[in-house]
């Protein structure tokens, strides 16, 4: 880390702004080194957030300098200091301070200034960590207190406490430290191992799975920040929630009987496709004789064979890429297929390959409605293409589920749905003429289908949502408000079917 001086800035300045710095960015430390042409300080202490047990300031003087008037200097501070020169370098140590007295120490800055062979205004300083305090982090008691705590997420970042999300909001662990750095490196090695920590280093990024047996599967992100480590982790249940405890019509479960086509769950990140999509494929797991192969980046839910047999891979380390994958999975026997994300032309040309040719395809796309999520498909395709891939769509598509996540009255959440299915000559229609907006309509109008608008005043009656929370995920907020005053207007007639 490097910081600046300006032409009024003392060396109490320095020290000061260099250490919050520091602690912001990287944690609490017990020793630090500052550095600049000329000098050098050394602090110590074992809570630098408040008292500084030790701080050793090294400098080379002016010529001529000698001990005699070094010690009349230090007199003339009236601080307790230690002077000495040697080898050509003034070593100055002063007594230990708390943050509350560092004006006091001044007279030091004017000191080194008089004596040093060049100034320190305006220049630059390197700070160097030694040393991290011991703050007795244990990730697996952290991964506990997130399952107690019902939480979603965990984010540890280098200079804060632990953060975690509980029904959408973060909130601190108020009974923690702050975190190191050093205990983000300890924390990659519990969770990856080596090769975790050398990808994150090399990459910059990485993911990875790590089992919390008893309590749940870690989905880690590893990222930096400000030259720190950082990672998000997320929770994810031993085993797939079963698909009623979904609070998802039943139509969907439906498309798991399906034996060819496409079915894909949308959402923005944390809306819990991953979650929905684990139940589908337990669901067929469950209930039909089928191989079924899941192509992760990285893998989430684990599942046990039960009726059906499941190969999990994980892209980087049982594959290349997703469409990869998908293209080798066409010899491998596969009945259904679950692709983790289609992030890109090859594997949307691959996922529609294998529903074209019998298999049943899930995965998902970072959108929000289901004309959205046929747009965007389609939009990945050079313009030459589009006609063709419209119809290879038209005639797979099995359906789309595009799922908001509401705060449930009592806790927790529940998802609010969009529910567009395909197979139906009329929809097939519209994707095919590229009348992409009739879709809206006839959502409205079939009776197994669901807009949004519709699922919120469903779970606004059942009494499972806020009024407010419900709204935040309609479209037609004037049309709620009516069928829920009771005035049936054509809004009102369409929420209600």
């Amino acid at each position: 880390m490097y910081i600046g001086s300006q032409t009024s800035s003392t060396l109490v300045d320095v020290f000061r702004i260099g250490l919050q710095e520091v602690i912001k960015a990287t944690g609490l430390p017990e020793e630090v080194r500052f550095n600049t042409d000329n000098c050098t300080l050394f602090i110590r202490g074992t809570d630098l957030a408040n008292r500084i047990d030790q701080l050793r300031i090294l400098f080379k003087p002016k010529a001529g300098v000698t001990q005699e008037e070094l010690e009349k200097g230090v007199a003339s501070t009236r601080i307790n200091c230690r002077v000495k020169l040697e080898e050509g370098t003034v070593k100055l140590g002063v007594p230990a301070f708390e943050w509350r007295q560092l004006q006091q120490l001044l007279p030091i800055d004017a000191l080194v200034e008089h004596f040093i062979v060049k100034s320190l205004r305006s220049a630059t300083w390197s700070l160097e960590v030694e040393k991290y305090m011991e703050s007795g982090f244990n990730i697996n008691v952290l991964i506990e207190e997130m399952k107690r705590l019902k939480a979603s997420d965990l984010h540890l970042r280098a200079g804060n406490r632990p953060f975690v999300r509980v029904d959408n909001d973060l909130q601190p662990l108020e009974n923690c430290p702050a975190i190191t750095a050093e205990d983000m490196r300890k924390f990659v090695l519990q969770l990856g191992g080596p090769d975790e920590m050398r990808l994150l280093e090399t990459e910059r990024e990485s993911s990875f799975q790590y089992h919390a047996v008893g309590v749940g599967y870690l989905r880690c992100s590893g990222y930096i920040k400000q030259k720190a480590l950082a990672l998000a982790v997320r929770l994810i249940p031993e085993a797939p929630l079963p698909f009623p405890a979904l609070n998802i019509p039943d139509v969907v479960a439906s498309v798991c009987f399906k034996h060819r086509g496409l079915f894909l769950v949308c959402g923005v990140t944390g809306s819990g496709k991953s979650t929905t999509l684990a139940a589908m494929i337990d669901f067929i797991n469950e209930r039909r004789r089928s191989h079924i192969i899941t192509v992760e980046d990285p893998i989430e839910y684990v599942y046990t064979d039960k009726s059906s047999i499941i190969s999990q891979r994980q892209v980087g380390r049982d594959t290349h890429s997703f469409a990869n994958a998908l293209r080798g999975a066409l010899r491998e026997d596969p009945d259904v297929i679950l692709v983790g994300e289609m992030r890109d032309i090859e594997t949307i040309r691959a996922g529609l390959s294998a529903a074209e040719t019998g298999h049943l395809v899930f995965s998902t796309l970072h959108t929000t409605t289901s004309v959205d999520t046929i747009n965007r498909m389609i939009s990945y395709f050079p313009q030459n293409e589009r006609d063709l891939i419209r119809q290879e769509i038209a005639y797979t598509l099995q359906g789309v589920v595009c799922q908001r996540l509401l705060k449930r009255i009592g806790g927790g959440r529940i998802p609010a749905v969009e529910i567009l299915l395909g197979g139906r000559p009329i929809v097939r229609d519209a994707i095919l003429d590229g009348d992409l907006d009739k879709l809206y309509g006839i959502i409205e109008v079939d009776s197994d289908m669901r807009s949004f608008d519709q699922y919120a005043v469903e779970l606004y009656q059942k009494g499972l949502v806020t009024k407010e929370e419900a709204i935040t995920s309609c479209s037609n907020e004037e049309g709620f408000q009516r069928i829920i005053s009771g005035i049936k207007g054509t809004e009102g007639r369409r929420l209600l079917k």
